[in-house]
C-alpha cells in the first residue's frame, strides 16, 4: 500500500526535481567562474540531541538562523510558514487557548486546555506545554529547527506530528556585543528590540535582551475598537559559566506580558433559518450583525461584536549543565514555567448583549470569578551520550514532567439572550402568540444568569529512553531508539457558583404546557438552560461534575537505515511509532448525560524515505523526503455552536513528499525553494463498523487546514557599494492550494418546507474553503558592509491577499436540527471565520556593536 502511495508521488516529485534542478544547474553554469559565498558552510543542528550536520542525520529537518528569519520578516511563530512549507499555524477566538500548530497537515485543534499539541515546542531544550505560551515575539534567536514527523523517541512530550526547537543566543564569554532594532510600520506598528552581552567575570558571561511591540488591529468592530492588535513585551536574562572545556552551566530567566484584543470573527455565512425573525422579537432586523459575508471579510474588514481582550502573563526559568566525562557527555536540563491567560469578551460575535465570558455583570456574584487559565509546569531531563569505539554511538536518558492546570470558565447571559433565542424559534413557525421564552419560563428573564465553573488537571509523565547508531560499515549506519512513556492525569470539574432562574422555571412550567407544545419542551429547556450558565443537576441534560483519573503508557520506537551514496549524498529509510497522551475534555458539557470526559491517546506509525545531497561543488543543496503516516485514535475537537466536544477518530492518514532546494548561484545571488505535497485525510472507513455521527461525517474528508500543495521560494541578492556600503534585496512567496477551514466538512441545509428531520441534508459550504492563494514578501536593505548598521524597507503580503484561518459554527445563530414545521428552507447554522493578516509594511533600523 505504501509502495502504491509513493509510486504516484514519486513521479510528481521527479518531475518537480528535474525542472527545478535543471534551472538551477543552468544558472550555475552561467556563473561558473564566480565563487559563491559560504558555499561549503554546513548547518549544524541538534535534532538528534547531538550537534550534527543537518545533511548527515536521517530526519526531515529544516533550520533557519536569525538572519534568514529577519530577511523573511518572521517575527513570531505565526509567520514561520513563510520559510517552512510543511508548517502551519492557525488561531481561533484567542491566541492563548485557540492556537493550532500543524506539521504535514497534522495538528490538534486548540480551544480546550485539556488537549495538548501534536507539534511539540522546545525553548532552549525546555518543553512548552501549550502553543499559546510560545506565540510571543522571537527575541535574540540563534536558530529554529523544524523537525517533521514523529519525534517521540528523542523528545519528551507530545511530538506525534513533529517538533520545533527554538534556540536563543548564548552569552559571549570573550567580548562585549550588543544590538538594537527599531521598527515603524502601518497600523501604527512600533517595535523595539535590544540586547547586550559580554563577560562579567572570568569564565562567566551575561546576556540581557528585551522586546516591545505595539500595533493597532486590522479588524474594526461594532464597539468602535479593533482586534488583532499587538501590545506585548518580553525580557530575558542569561548567565553562562564555562570554567573549562569539560563543564558549562547556562541559566535562563524570562518574563513576558501580552494584553491584546484577539480575536474577533466575521459572520461569513448567515443562517437563512433565522432571517426575518429578530424584528418580531424586538431586536434589530439584522440580529446584531450589520457586517456579514465576503464584503465584511475582504473590503470592510469589520466585525459585529464588542472588544475581545486576551491577557497573557508568563515567566520561566531553566538551567542546563553539560559535563564531559571523557568518552561521554552528561546533560541535565531543568525547567519551570508559569503562565496565566485571562480572555474576556462576548464570543457571540454580534453587537447584541447575548452572553459574555466573565460574570462581572452579575449582581449576585460581582467580581467573584472570571475567565482564567493558569498552567504551572516542571520538567527535568537527564541524558548521557557518547561512543564506544568507532562503531557504536549511544544515548540514554530519563525525563520527568509535572503539569498543574487551574482553569475558571465563567459566563453571564445578557439582556438580549431570550429574544435572541426566541427569534430562532419564531423562524421555525411555532404557532404561539408571544415569545417562546415567555411561554416556557413563565415570564422569568434569563438576563443575569451566570455560572462559575472550575477545572483542574494535574498530570505527570515520566519516561526512559535510548537512541543509538551502529555503524555497520563506513557508509552504512543503523539507528534505533526506544522510549517507554507513562502518563497519569487527574481531571476535576467543580461548579463554584451558578444561578439561572429561567432554567428552573422552564423545568417547572414545561410539563404543564398543552400537549401540542410538548415536543418543544425539551429543546426549550435546553436553550433556557444554556450549558455555560446552568447549575449542575438543574435538569437531565445539565452539566455534571467529575473527578476522574486518566492513565496510559506506551512504548515509542524508531528504526532507521542510512547510507552514504557518495560525496555529500546520503539516503535513509525510517519507521517510527509515535504517541500523544490523552486526557480530559475541560468543558462543563464533557460529562453531560453520564458521558466520559476522557479522550484516548493518539498514536501514529510513520514511514519515511529520504535523500539529502549537496551537488555542483556543494553549490546546490537538494533534500527530498517521502512519508506516510497511519494514525489511530486521532484526537478531534469540534465546536457545535453551543459546546466544545472532543472525540477520537479510529483511523487517519497523511501521505506526501517534501522537496527542499537551496542554491548559491553566484557570490551575490542565492535562491531557495520548497515543495510540499500532503494528502492528510480521514479514510472512508475512519470510524470502524459503527461510528458515531460526529466521526461518520468526517470519513472520506480531508483534514482541517491541510492544503495538498504548498510551494515556498525566494531569493537573496547582496551587492557591495564601494568600500563600506552594502545593498540587499530579498523576495519570498508562499503558495497554498485550496484548504478546508472547518472541523466538519459538511453543514446542515433544509432544501424545502415540511419537517426538519425529513428535509435535512448535508452539503459542503463554499465559505468553508479557503481558495488557493499566493502571498509575496519583499525587503530592501541598505547598510554597512561590516554589519554595524542597516535600514530595511519591507512589505509582507504586498498584494494584500485576504485569507482566513479557521471557520466554525456561529454560537446560537440558528439550530442544526429541531422538530416541528418549517417556514422556509435554507442553512441551519451560521458560520463565523477568523481573518488572517493583511498587507503590512514599514521600515526597520538595525544596529550592532
Amino acid at each position: 500500500m505504501i509502495g502504491r502511495n509513493y509510486a504516484k508521488l514519486g513521479l510528481q516529485c521527479t518531475a518537480a526535481t528535474i525542472a527545478l534542478m535543471s534551472s538551477i544547474a543552468t544558472a550555475h553554469a552561467n556563473e561558473a567562474n564566480a565563487e559563491p559565498a559560504n558555499a561549503d558552510q554546513d548547518i549544524i543542528v541538534t535534532a538528534t540531541l547531538r550537534s550534527e550536520n543537518l545533511q548527515d542525520i536521517p530526519i526531515a529537518v529544516s533550520a533557519f538562523n536569525a538572519e534568514a528569519l529577519d530577511r523573511s520578516g518572521v517575527s513570531d511563530l505565526k509567520a514561520l510558514d513563510r520559510v517552512s512549507a510543511s508548517f502551519k499555524v492557525e488561531t481561533g477566538p484567542s491566541e492563548s487557548g485557540g492556537t493550532t500548530l500543524r506539521m504535514r497537515g497534522v495538528g490538534t485543534t486548540g480551544n480546550n486546555t485539556g488537549l495538548e499539541s501534536s507539534v511539540g515546542i522546545f525553548l532552549d531544550g525546555v518543553y512548552l506545554s501549550r502553543p499559546g505560551i510560545a506565540l510571543g515575539d522571537l527575541l535574540d534567536v540563534e536558530q529554529i529547527e523544524v523537525l517533521r514527523g514523529p519525534q517521540g523517541t528523542l523528545f519528551g512530550r507530545n511530538t506525534s506530528a513533529g517538533a520545533l526547537q527554538i534556540k536563543t543566543r548564548k552569552p559571549n564569554l570573550e567580548a562585549f556585543e550588543g544590538f538594537a532594532n527599531a521598527t515603524y510600520g502601518n497600523y501604527n506598528l512600533l517595535n523595539l528590540q535590544a540586547g547586550v552581552s559580554g563577560p562579567i567575570a572570568e569564565n562567566l558571561g551575561l546576556r540581557i535582551s528585551g522586546a516591545w511591540r505595539d500595533r493597532d488591529g486590522y479588524l474594526r468592530n461594532a464597539a468602535g475598537g479593533d482586534s488583532y492588535d499587538r501590545n506585548r513585551y518580553i525580557l530575558r536574562g542569561q548567565l553562562f559559566y564555562e570554567p573549562n572545556e569539560a563543564f558549562n552551566l547556562r541559566l535562563i530567566a524570562d518574563y513576558s506580558e501580552q494584553k491584546e484584543h484577539c480575536c474577533d470573527a466575521i459572520i461569513i455565512r448567515e443562517s437563512s433559518y433565522v432571517n426575518g425573525s429578530y424584528a418580531a422579537n424586538g431586536l434589530p432586523a439584522n440580529g446584531g450583525a450589520l457586517y456579514t459575508g465576503r464584503s465584511a471579510l475582504e473590503s470592510l474588514r469589520s466585525s459585529n461584536d464588542a472588544t475581545y481582550v486576551d491577557r497573557i502573563k508568563q515567566w520561566g526559568v531553566s538551567g542546563e549543565i553539560n559535563v564531559d566525562l571523557g568518552g561521554a557527555e552528561l546533560t541535565s536540563i531543568t525547567g519551570y514555567r508559569w503562565s496565566r491567560a485571562e480572555p474576556v469578551g462576548e464570543p457571540d460575535f454580534v453587537s447584541l448583549d447575548v452572553f459574555s465570558l466573565s460574570n462581572e455583570g452579575s449582581t449576585a456574584t460581582a467580581n467573584s470569578g472570571h475567565e482564567q487559565t493558569e498552567i504551572k509546569s516542571f520538567t527535568q531531563e537527564l541524558r548521557l551520550a557518547g561512543s564506544l569505539g568507532d562503531k557504536f554511538d549511544f544515548l540514554v536518558g530519563g525525563f520527568y514532567a509535572d503539569e498543574r492546570i487551574r482553569e475558571t470558565k465563567s459566563a453571564t447571559l445578557g439582556a438580549d439572550f431570550q429574544p435572541y433565542m426566541s427569534a430562532v424559534f419564531t423562524s421555525v413557525g411555532v404557532p404561539v402568540p408571544n415569545s417562546l421564552f415567555n411561554v416556557f419560563t413563565g415570564g422569568v428573564s434569563a438576563a443575569g444568569a451566570f455560572a462559575i465553573n472550575d477545572f483542574q488537571q494535574d498530570g505527570t509523565n515520566w519516561s526512559v529512553f535510548t537512541n543509538n547508531t551502529y555503524h555497520l560499515t563506513e557508509t552504512l549506519h543503523f539507528n534505533f531508539g526506544l522510549r517507554y512513556s507513562k502518563d497519569r492525569k487527574q481531571g476535576v470539574y467543580d461548579q463554584r457558583a451558578a444561578r439561572n432562574d429561567a432554567c428552573a422555571a422552564a423545568n417547572l412550567v414545561g410539563p404543564l404546557l398543552p400537549s401540542s407544545l410538548q415536543p418543544l419542551v425539551g429543546p426549550a429547556i435546553g436553550l433556557s438552560c444554556f450549558f455555560n450558565v446552568t447549575p449542575v443537576g438543574a435538569w437531565a441534560g445539565a452539566p455534571r461534575e467529575f473527578d476522574q483519573v486518566f492513565n496510559d503508557d506506551e512504548l515509542i520506537y524508531t528504526a532507521k537505515l542510512a547510507t552514504d551514496l557518495g560525496s555529500d549524498v546520503n539516503a535513509y529509510a525510517s519507521y517510527s511509532h509515535g504517541y500523544k497522551a490523552g486526557g480530559f475534555n475541560l468543558d462543563m458539557t464533557a460529562a453531560v448525560g453520564g458521558a466520559d470526559p476522557r479522550f484516548k491517546s493518539e498514536k501514529v506509525n510513520a514511514y519515511e524515505l529520504g535523500l539529502k545531497s549537496k551537488l555542483f561543488d556543494r553549490k546546490l543543496t537538494a533534500n527530498l523526503a517521502l512519508f506516510h503516516q497511519d494514525m489511530t485514535d486521532f484526537q478531534v475537537l469540534e465546536f457545535t455552536g453551543v459546546q466544545f466536544t472532543t472525540f477520537n477518530v479510529e483511523k487517519a492518514k497523511s501521505t506526501g513528499f517534501e522537496l527542499e532546494l537551496a542554491a548559491q548561484l553566484s557570490r551575490e545571488f542565492s535562491a531557495n525553494a520548497a515543495v510540499s505535497y500532503t494528502d492528510a485525510r480521514y479514510p472512508k472507513d475512519c470510524g470502524g463498523a459503527s461510528p458515531a455521527a460526529s466521526v461518520a461525517l468526517l470519513c472520506g474528508q480531508s483534514f482541517t487546514n491541510a492544503p495538498k500543495w504548498v510551494l515556498v521560494g525566494g531569493f537573496d541578492w547582496n551587492k557591495d557599494l564601494g568600500s563600506s556600503l552594502s545593498l540587499g534585496l530579498n523576495a519570498s512567496a508562499r503558495y497554498e492550494s485550496d484548504r478546508r477551514t472547518t472541523t466538519q466538512a459538511l453543514m446542515a441545509v433544509f432544501p424545502g418546507t415540511g419537517t426538519l428531520g425529513s428535509d435535512l441534508s448535508l452539503v459542503k459550504s463554499p465559505d468553508d474553503i479557503q481558495k488557493a492563494n499566493t502571498k509575496v514578501n519583499l525587503r530592501a536593505t541598505l547598510g554597512a558592509q561590516n554589519g554595524a548598521w542597516a535600514i530595511d524597507f519591507w512589505g509582507n503580503n504586498i498584494f494584500d491577499v485576504r485569507t482566513v484561518g479557521v471557520t466554525a459554527n456561529a454560537p446560537l445563530r440558528g439550530l442544526p436540527v429541531l422538530p416541528g414545521p418549517v417556514n422556509a428552507g435554507g442553512i441551519g447554522l451560521a458560520r463565523v471565520t477568523f481573518p488572517q493578516e493583511p498587507r503590512t509594511y514599514g521600515v526597520t533600523v538595525r544596529t550592532r556593536f
